[in-house]
């Protein structure tokens, strides 16, 4: 059948988001959300008009290594689409990373600050994956050489790396994989060589997304430094020299990527790269780690975008699409479906912005022990979470079009591609359990869990996963495989809590009783699960439409 009417395109991704304004007047107070609303409201029209047909524009005409000039000399040009450049122009010049570095704005957010940047870029990337990923490791460049750099290094990085005028800006990145190892990067074998005040970098760099960042975080070793994460150190790393030319790197090529085409991935070899220690010396990968966990929640927050948009592009499909003489929307099933990702993408939500909430106050200086505990938990498990829950929902989203939606030309064949990638960076699934696990053994972060759960009615949640806890703790035999399932039931237990917390209106209401159902009512196995029925309230409630 052909399609019933053209798409419906969205007119403001933000003032149609019932879920985001809920979230925001829980986390972020009256005199912040007065400065966060035209700025929101403007990356909400941005998003629904003028970036998508820029973002599709660059994936199409994906970035160009041109490694010499005419005459010969290593120049490791990357050649970029004027789409590209426009979305780099407009994700940077609306403050994207600058804005939440102006001591203005910082005193006018206050707690709220990491809550409305990551609801800008949530906006942001509904319309582009690609360079989303630049903006985070700009930000988290910044972040590390505000925490841990010299006065001098502050002075000299700061301005560029948080400027809002493109042709001042250095972009960030963070280049830490290599051959030897992935995720274990105490694998490492870039050595660092003392020159005076700074190093001589030697080894080669395997997946360096961004790669034309003028401002790159290295980790090194320095020689003779013990194995493992604990000899290496950080040093941040110009790309160019002052005479202009490259500093002691070569680009070997750009990688041929399943998904975000629109930014470069490359393989680097250092060559005596000259770069400066950041923080102390002994302490190298804890502080990367700093900034490996900004990147996932900003890979989190990257994940609710897809499925947002990929939940949208299939409503409106749906509604659309006819077949055995109706729309598809009409039916059923379809409607469970879409009713379900919509509540699966809302309670998710609030974990990620619990989460980001949590971090606000810590930059604030107001959090508790208690909060730290819980961001050093959740952080893991949102990530861990919702990127599998994007993969999930953007291949519903192809097969809710059909054939259709196994095609280029609908944006929810790019964005499955797209989504992919969001397990795979900053930490893989295993990776992340391992590390949420961790914050239970070393800090003791489940004992701030488990009161969360308790003083929003998750009682009978948090004795199971407390009994659990302890068997596999008490069973020196436990094997990893047994760690996801308890990972899986806190991050179902974790937002069904934080969902209850803020039911408040009818609609969070209905949100939160369809996901319990969906996840705790013994009939959900069953022929017809209760939720089934209300799935085009659901639906209208969630979307607001």
């Amino acid at each position: 059948m052909p399609i019933a009417s053209p798409p419906v395109p969205a007119e403001n991704r933000y003032t149609r988001d019932r879920a985001l304004q809920t979230l925001l007047e829980r986390f972020v107070s009256k005199t912040a959300m007065a400065w966060a609303d035209p700025v929101l409201t403007e990356m909400g029209r941005l998003s629904a008009s003028v970036i998508p047909p820029l973002s599709e524009l660059a994936d199409r005409h994906g970035p160009v290594l041109r490694p010499r000039d005419a005459e010969g000399n290593d120049t490791g040009h990357i050649e970029y689409h004027p789409a590209y450049e426009r979305m780099r122009h407009l994700s940077y010049g609306q403050g994207l990373v600058g804005a939440y570095y102006d001591p203005a704005v910082r005193a006018t957010l206050g707690e709220g600050l990491e809550t409305v940047k990551f609801a800008q870029g949530y906006l942001f990337a509904q319309a582009e994956q690609g360079q989303y990923c630049p903006v985070c490791m700009t930000d988290g460049t910044a972040y590390l050489i505000e925490r841990y750099g010299s006065a001098e290094q502050k002075s000299r990085f700061l301005p560029r790396l948080c400027s809002r005028d493109p042709e001042t800006l250095w972009e960030g990145a963070m280049w830490l994989t290599e051959k030897a190892g992935g995720s274990d990067v105490g694998a490492t074998e870039t050595i660092a060589l003392p020159q005076g005040s700074r190093w001589l970098l030697v080894g080669e760099k395997w997946f360096c997304s961004n790669a034309s960042a003028e401002v790159a975080m290295v980790l090194g070793r320095p020689r003779g430094a013990v194995a493992g994460t604990r000899g290496l150190s950080l040093f941040v790393l110009r790309r160019h020299t002052q005479e202009g030319l490259l500093n002691g790197q070569r680009l070997v090529r750009l990688k041929e990527k399943l998904g975000t085409r629109t930014m470069p991935t490359a393989e680097i070899e250092l060559l005596g790269a000259e770069g400066e220690l950041v923080g102390d010396e002994a302490h190298g990968f804890v502080q990367m780690t700093d900034m490996l966990n900004l990147s996932r929640l900003y890979n989190s927050v990257a994940a609710l975008a897809l499925t947002r948009r990929v939940l949208d592009e299939s409503v409106d499909w749906c509604r659309r699409r006819s077949a055995f003489g109706q729309p598809i929307s009409e039916y059923p099933m379809v409607r469970a479906t879409l009713a379900e990702m919509a509540c699966e993408l809302e309670a998710a939500m609030h974990l990620v912005f619990y989460t980001t909430a949590m971090r606000g106050r810590f930059l604030a200086g107001t959090s508790t022990p208690e909060d730290r505990l819980l961001l050093r938990l959740l952080t893991p498990l949102a990530k861990y979470s919702t990127a599998r829950m994007a993969v999930r929902a953007s291949s519903e989203a192809c097969e809710l079009h059909g054939g259709n939606g196994y095609v280029e030309e609908q944006v929810v064949a790019r964005f499955y591609r797209d989504a992919q990638v969001l397990p795979i960076w900053e930490g893989t699934t295993n990776i992340l359990v391992l590390d949420a696990m961790r914050s239970v053994h070393k800090n003791g972060a489940h004992v701030a869990l488990f009161r969360l759960l308790r003083e929003n009615g998750q009682e009978e949640s948090a004795c199971e996963l407390e009994e659990a806890l302890e068997a596999l703790i008490a069973d020196r035999n436990a094997t990893n495989e047994m760690l996801r399932p308890w990972c899986d039931a806190t991050v179902v237990a974790t937002q069904l809590a934080l969902l209850t917390a803020a039911a408040k209106d009818d609609r969070t209401r209905l949100v939160t009783e369809q996901y319990r159902l969906r996840h705790t009512d013994p009939r959900r196995h069953g022929l017809r699960p209760p939720h089934l029925a209300h799935g085009t309230r659901v639906l209208e409630q969630i979307l607001g439409r």
